[in-house]
């Protein structure tokens, strides 16, 4: 059914290559919008059907805290309530400033001049 000029049956190869991409999102949309529409106890399990890691044990979950509820013993509750009103900057007090330049020593002998 192969002609000469690239023809299948009287359509083109690259009409024929477009149909065929078309028909596969048709078919691909069309499983989704199914997929979407099914109640949960009608959806196939779809990790069901590959054999994968799923046989392993379940794994122990981690322990919990223990103690008297702070992380660590050192650990100490913040000397600041972040939720209170007012700035932030006006919970700490601010640090001294330095003092101001010592003036310029002045030597305490003059040298002799000869």
């Amino acid at each position: 059914m192969v002609t000469r000029r690239g023809r299948i049956c009287g359509v083109t190869k690259e009409v024929l290559a477009l149909a065929l991409t078309v028909l596969v999102h048709v078919i691909g949309m069309a499983a989704l919008v199914w997929a979407l529409l099914l109640d949960d106890d009608n959806r196939p399990d779809w990790r069901g059907w590959w054999p994968g890691d799923d046989d392993d044990p379940p794994v122990e979950p981690p322990p919990g805290p223990r103690g008297d509820g702070l992380p660590l013993r050192d650990a100490e509750p913040s000397s600041v309530r972040l939720r209170e009103h007012g700035r932030l900057a006006d919970a700490q007090p601010r640090p001294a400033r330095r003092p101001a330049h010592a003036p310029a020593r002045e030597p305490a002998r003059q040298p002799e001049r000869s």
